[in-house]
C-alpha cells in the first residue's frame, strides 16, 4: 500500500468479515426478480451505463424493506441503483438499440419519477455491500403494476462478461414516514467543482446542506472512486453540538457499504450535515488507475472522480417528506461557487499537535491545521505581547466560534493554534481560518472537556516522549532514567484548569494553573507517583507538564507510558527510556 499502509489493530476488535452463502443472505424474498435477456460486457472500451427494465407484476402496492442483489459478472460491476418505475416510460425505452435495457447515467432521471430518483430512489449496490432490513416501520414504495429499473455500472477489465442480475425484495407493512435521502456534496459531487491536479496527495471536497425539518437518520454511507482516502459527515445541531456520523479513515473503493444506525438518530431542523472527502492522486496511492497520475476531474467513468456523503431520513412529522424532497432538489441545482483563494481545510486536517491525530478537541489544546491558503507562503511566528501570545500571525487568524485563538506560527499549508478556554462546556465548535480579508467555511469539531496526549521526541505522536531525566537531560534509549527518579513529561489537552485558563498566557507563578480533573500517569503498566501536573512554567497556556516518579518495579528499556486526565487517557504507543 505505499505510504498509505496501516499497521493491523487488535484480531479481538475485528469485525467478523461477511459470510457469504449460495443462498440468499436475508432469507428467501418474497418476490424474486431477474432480468429478461443478460447484458454482454465487452472485455475493453469505456465505462457502461445501462438501465435495464424488469416487471414486477404486482397488483397492489408495496413497500421494500430491504433488496438483496446477485449479479453473475461481479468483477466488471462498479455500481447498481435501483428505481422504480409506474409511467411505463422505461418500458418503451428498453432495447431500442438491440441490447437490453437502454444506455445512459441521465437518463433514468428522465423517466417515471425524476424527483424520486433524485431523492435516492430505492437505494443501490456497490462492491462490498452487505444486504441489511430497514429498521422496523421504514419501507420503500414500489408502486402496483411498476417496473423494476436497474442502473447497473460496468467498468471493462479485460475479459468479456454476461450480466444477469438477479433481485430479491422483501416486503413489509406500508411505513407511517415515507424515507428520503439527502447528500453532502450534493448528488455525488456533480457541483464539486471536482478538479484534482496530477500528484496531489490530499484533495480536499466539501459539502454543507441545512435540514429543512426535524428528522431522524436512520443510515449513512459514502461513495467516491479509486482516489478518495478518507470521507466523514458530521452533524451541528442548532445548540452547537457536533456528532460524528461516519468517519471512514481508509477508503477503499472494493469495501463500501451502507451502515444502518442501531437507533435512529434525531437531527432537528436547522442541522448542518458537513459532508467531507480527501482524495489522494499521487504515484504513492496504490489504487490510483492512471500511472502515471494525471489530472483528474468529476465524471461518470471509474476512472474519472465523484464524491458525496449521503444519509437516509425519515421526516418527523410525515407531512414534511415534500420540505426534505424539495429541499434536497434546490440544493442539487445550486451553483458551488470556486474555492479560489479562500483558506481550505476538512475536519480531519485539524490534528493533535502532539499526537497527530484527528478527533475531539478540548479546551486549551495545542493543534495544528493542515489546508490551502491558510497564511502567507513564508513562515510567520506569533509574537508576546503583554506576556501573552498573539492572536495573529503574519496575516491568519484562527477562530473557535468567533473567538480568535493564539496562534504559534502560519504558512501557507500549516497553522498551529491553540484552543480557547472559551469553549469549555461546550459540545461542539466551529472552526474558520481568516487570512487577510478571505475567510474559510465553518469546520465542525466535536468538543470534549479533556483529551491528553504526549508529545514525542521526533514529533511521530508515538515513541520515545519528549521527556527530561531528573538531571534535566534529554531522556533517550542511550541516556535513560533511573528507577525512582523523577522525569518531566510535556502533554497538552488537560482541559479547563485552576485558576481558569486564560488564552495564550505564558505561565509566570507563583501560581500555577492545574487541570480540574485528577491527572494519573501508568509507566511500564505501573501507577507513577505524579508529583506535578500543571502548567509548564515559562511556557504557554496549554503546554502542560508533568512530573512523575519511575516505579521501583519498573522493567528496563523503552516502557510505556500513560497520561490520564479524569477518565480519559494519552495516545497509545510512547514511551519512557528505563535503565
Amino acid at each position: 500500500m505505499g505510504s498509505r499502509r496501516h499497521a493491523a489493530g487488535r484480531p479481538s476488535k475485528a469485525p467478523q468479515p461477511p459470510a457469504y452463502v449460495d443462498g440468499w443472505q436475508l432469507g428467501t424474498p418474497d418476490l424474486v426478480l431477474e432480468m429478461p435477456q443478460a447484458f454482454p460486457v465487452p472485455a475493453a472500451g469505456d465505462d457502461i451505463y445501462r438501465n435495464f427494465v424488469i416487471p414486477t407484476n404486482v397488483a397492489e402496492d408495496k413497500w421494500i424493506r430491504a433488496i438483496e442483489l446477485k449479479p453473475s459478472a461481479r468483477p466488471v460491476m462498479h455500481h447498481s441503483l435501483f428505481f422504480s418505475d409506474a409511467t411505463g416510460g422505461a418500458r418503451a425505452m428498453d432495447g431500442k438499440d438491440g441490447l437490453p435495457g437502454f444506455p445512459g447515467f441521465g437518463s433514468v432521471f428522465t423517466v417515471g419519477d425524476p424527483l424520486s430518483a433524485l431523492n435516492g430512489g430505492l437505494g443501490g449496490w456497490v462492491p462490498g455491500t452487505t444486504p441489511a432490513f430497514l429498521p422496523d416501520g421504514i419501507a420503500l414504495p414500489l408502486p402496483k403494476n411498476s417496473d423494476f429499473l436497474l442502473q447497473t455500472h460496468f467498468h471493462p477489465n479485460g475479459v468479456a462478461q454476461m450480466e444477469k442480475t438477479t433481485i430479491g425484495l422483501y416486503f413489509g407493512p406500508k411505513p407511517a414516514r415515507e424515507m428520503t435521502q439527502v447528500q453532502a456534496p450534493a448528488f455525488f459531487g456533480i457541483r464539486a467543482n471536482i478538479d484534482i491536479p496530477a500528484g496531489e496527495p490530499g484533495y480536499k471536497v466539501r459539502g454543507a446542506y441545512t435540514l429543512p425539518a426535524d428528522v431522524d437518520a436512520v443510515g449513512v454511507w459514502a461513495h467516491a472512486h479509486y482516489l478518495a482516502k478518507e470521507a466523514k459527515l458530521t452533524a451541528t445541531l442548532p445548540t452547537g453540538e457536533v456528532r460524528i456520523l461516519l468517519w471512514i479513515r481508509n477508503w477503499d473503493f472494493n469495501w463500501q457499504d451502507q451502515y444502518l444506525f442501531k437507533d435512529l438518530v434525531s437531527l432537528p431542523r436547522g442541522t448542518r450535515l458537513d459532508g467531507e472527502l480527501i482524495y489522494d492522486n499521487s504515484a504513492d496511492n496504490y489504487r490510483n488507475p492512471n500511472s502515471p497520475p494525471k489530472r483528474v476531474k468529476w465524471g461518470e467513468q471509474s476512472t474519472d472522480e465523484m464524491g458525496s456523503l449521503l444519509l437516509n431520513v425519515v421526516p418527523k412529522n410525515a407531512a414534511d417528506i415534500g420540505v426534505l424532497r424539495n429541499s434536497t432538489i434546490a440544493y442539487v441545482l445550486t451553483p458551488v461557487p470556486l474555492v479560489g483563494t479562500k483558506p481550505l481545510f476538512v475536519s480531519s486536517g485539524l490534528v493533535d499537535a502532539a499526537s497527530g491525530q484527528a478527533g475531539a478537541i478540548t479546551p486549551g489544546k495545542i493543534v495544528v491545521l493542515y489546508g490551502s491558503n491558510l497564511g502567507a507562503a513564508s513562515l510567520a511566528v506569533g509574537g508576546v505581547t503583554a506576556g501573552k501570545l498573539d492572536k495573529l500571525a503574519g496575516s491568519t487568524q484562527v477562530m473557535f466560534d468567533d473567538v480568535p485563538a493564539p496562534i504559534l506560527y502560519a504558512s501557507k499549508d500549516q497553522v498551529a493554534a491553540i484552543v480557547p478556554y472559551a469553549i469549555d462546556g461546550r459540545t461542539g465548535t466551529q472552526v474558520k481560518v481568516k487570512n487577510g480579508t478571505q475567510i474559510s467555511d465553518p469546520v465542525p469539531m466535536p468538543v470534549t472537556p479533556a483529551a491528553p496526549s504526549i508529545f514525542s521526541a521526533d514529533l511521530s505522536g508515538t515513541g520515545q516522549g519528549a521527556i527530561l531525566n531528573q538531571d534535566f537531560t534529554i531522556n533517550s534509549e542511550n541516556n535513560p532514567a533511573s528507577r525512582n527518579s523523577i522525569v518531566v513529561v510535556y502533554a497538552t489537552g488537560e482541559g479547563q484548569t485552576d485558576p481558569g485558563g486564560v488564552d495564550g498566557l505564558l505561565a509566570a507563578g507563583p501560581v500555577y494553573p492545574k487541570p480540574k480533573a485528577e491527572v494519573q500517569v501508568s509507566i511500564g503498566g505501573r501507577d507513577a507517583e505524579v508529583v506535578y501536573a500543571g502548567a509548564a512554567p515559562s511556557q504557554v497556556a496549554g503546554l502542560m507538564q508533568v512530573n512523575v516518579r519511575i516505579p521501583a518495579g519498573t522493567d528496563s528499556g523503552n516502557v510505556p507510558l500513560v497520561i490520564r486526565v479524569g477518565r480519559v487517557a494519552s495516545q497509545s504507543g510512547l514511551t519512557v527510556a528505563v535503565r
